[in-house]
């Protein structure tokens, strides 16, 4: 039955380009916007969640590490020594800013594009809320010394010696980190003295960064903060990620679902379209069929097998055009980040073949009406 269906479907190849074609756009657009989000999840809280840093500690209404809306006193935080569920901890300014390359010529500054960036002031002696892993370049920035992220790197073509102008100072780019890319913008790490200075922030900073002795829950640092120090947020490394995940992609993902429906029903219409119409155009010959004995269950698996050959061909189209798409995309739009999971893959698979098997239905209820005898008096 399969071979029929397969002939069925070729002999009029260019209503299969059609019928393929729409499938395949569908799969495509629902698995590369599904991809996208899976990049931009992963990139959003990858900082925090591959950081250093066990618990994160701000001001009361603090939500997230991006907007780093927190600015608390030092002032007895010396009393953290003392705590012995805490290992080790340090005062982080974050503030997110917009930069510029800046090159020197003839002693006159010209300015290149405007660079967003997360300027990230830490502690180079405890390395606490660092860069996650240095590939290029000095360990740790000095004085008017910047170390950047590949991302920023990149997409901004800025160079170990570099400048870059934030915050009022040019900075010398001495390394190129990675891990600290959040898509909209980039992490650029300095000492934390020369960040408190240049903000104006001496005696302040916008978290406490702490590492856990060994063997200690985070979370019992976060309960035992809500009683020891009431006046700070604070959170466990996985809550604080989340969180920062949520601030940045929250509002995203309603349209994002409303997109991928609409993909879902541009394939149903064009495969549902084609199907049915090649089962009108062949009335007479599933009359004939019936005439002769066959039942209708019988037509009935050859249009739903028809159907399903059309759409998993349409979804191995849309699958290597999304795995080719997604990195020649990221090359030219370094925030145009994918990530291509197997489990989103799977859950394409079954989206595609219940379009495939909606696209079959109404093509089966033409067949149930169609007179055997009628198609002898054609």
């Amino acid at each position: 039955m399969l071979l029929v269906a397969r002939k069925n479907l070729f002999s009029e190849r260019t209503r299969l380009a059609i019928s393929v074609g729409g499938v395949a756009l569908s799969v495509f657009l629902i698995s590369l916007l599904l991809s996208l989000y899976r990049g931009w999840d992963e990139k959003v809280g990858g900082f925090v969640e591959n950081s250093n840093v066990d618990v994160w500690a701000g001001a009361l209404g603090t939500n997230d590490f991006l907007t780093a809306n927190s600015v608390i006193p030092l002032e007895g935080t010396e009393a953290l020594d003392a705590y012995q569920p805490v290992a080790q901890w340090s005062p982080v300014i974050v503030r997110p800013m917009t930069g510029v390359k800046v090159q020197i010529t003839n002693q006159e500054e010209t300015f290149g594009a405007k660079i967003d960036m997360h300027l990230i002031g830490y502690d180079t002696t405890t390395g606490i809320a660092g860069p996650i892993k240095v590939i290029d370049g000095k360990q740790k920035p000095g004085p008017d010394e910047v170390i950047v992220d590949k991302a920023l790197s990149k997409r901004y073509d800025v160079g170990i010696g570099d400048m870059i102008q934030a915050g009022g100072k040019n900075w010398t780019v001495v390394g190129i980190s990675e891990g600290g890319d959040f898509v909209a913008s980039q992490t650029a790490f300095v000492t934390l003295e020369q960040a408190q200075q240049v903000l104006q922030m001496t005696g302040y900073a916008t978290f406490i960064g702490m590492r856990t002795a060994a063997g200690v829950d985070p979370n019992q640092v976060v309960t035992d903060a809500s009683s020891l120090a009431p006046d700070f947020a604070v959170f466990t490394k996985a809550d604080f990620a989340s969180a920062t995940r949520d601030r940045a992609l929250g509002d995203i993902l309603p349209i994002l679902i409303i997109i991928l429906g609409l993909a879902f029903i541009v394939g149903l219409a064009v495969a549902g379209l084609t199907i049915y119409t090649a089962t009108i155009e062949k009335g007479r010959e599933y009359g004939i069929l019936k005439a002769v004995g066959f039942k209708n269950r019988y037509l009935y698996r050859l249009v739903f097998e028809q159907a399903l050959v059309t759409g998993a061909m349409g979804f191995a189209i849309g699958v290597g055009l999304t795995l080719l798409f997604g990195p020649l995309a990221t090359d030219y739009v370094p925030q145009f980040v994918t990530l291509v999971r197997w489990q989103d893959l799977a859950g394409v698979f079954a989206a595609t073949v219940l379009m495939s098997a909606i696209a079959g239905y109404v093509p089966v209820r033409r067949l149930a009406s169609i007179d055997p005898v009628a198609a002898f008096k054609a």
